[in-house]
């Protein structure tokens, strides 16, 4: 029961973007669209959930630096063939994944390039192993890491849903009817704005049902 209860707080009570704020730029820079949330999952579950498995094998012995260093240099060699594959799926939306809208100059290719590499030095697999994952014996901490995986992908593809009707009245790439188009909401500023609603709808809800 007590397991159940854990999996279910990285889903949603304790949702790494919503409750602790972990990982935010890569989805309000470069999801603007549901398809390039779907993308950037993938590409984070595979870096992230490989990478703090294949962490929790070095020798507790070694020094905490050093451990953090091991960490980002094995995500950093997972995510060559994360990025290929993920290329290899869909090369239009992997290459999309790269542009930015920016204020005043619309859509600016390769503006955001940097912020896929920066998925092999995230939160989880730098910090929160260490902190989080790997105080439970290995079974369990593959549970509770998929359940954070899953609630960051769970966020990502909500925010780009919405971003992607109210930017580009369409989702998935097909129009819907939509009265008033914002494109702005495309733009990063337009992602802060909307993960900040969705995290303090997120902490009233649960403080809600905490305070019941």
């Amino acid at each position: 029961m007590k397991s159940q209860v854990e999996y279910k707080d990285g889903l949603f009570r304790h949702n790494s973007v919503l409750y602790e704020g972990m990982v935010i730029a890569p989805i309000v820079v470069c999801c603007d669209t549901l398809r390039k949330a779907l993308i950037l999952s993938l590409a984070f579950v595979l870096i992230t959930v490989t990478s703090v498995l294949i962490g929790s094998l070095y020798p507790r012995r070694f020094p905490y630096a050093v451990r953090i260093i091991l960490y980002a240099l094995t995500a950093s060699a997972i995510y060559i063939p994360t990025a290929l594959l993920c290329e290899y799926i869909s090369p239009s939306t992997y290459a999309a994944l790269t542009n930015m809208v920016l204020p005043g100059q619309g859509l600016v290719t390769g503006a955001a390039f940097l912020y896929l590499p920066l998925l092999s030095v995230n939160s989880f697999v730098v910090l929160h192993s260490e902190l989080h994952f790997y105080r439970y014996p290995r079974k369990q901490m593959l549970g509770v890491l998929l359940a954070h995986a899953a609630g960051f992908s769970l966020v990502a593809c909500l925010a780009s849903f919405l971003r992607e009707i109210a930017a580009h009245g369409t989702v998935l790439g097909f129009a819907v009817d939509m009265p008033l188009v914002m494109s702005g909401i495309a733009a990063p500023w337009g992602g802060f704005i909307l993960i900040g609603i969705l995290s303090a709808l997120h902490r009233r809800a649960f403080r809600s049902k905490s305070e019941e």
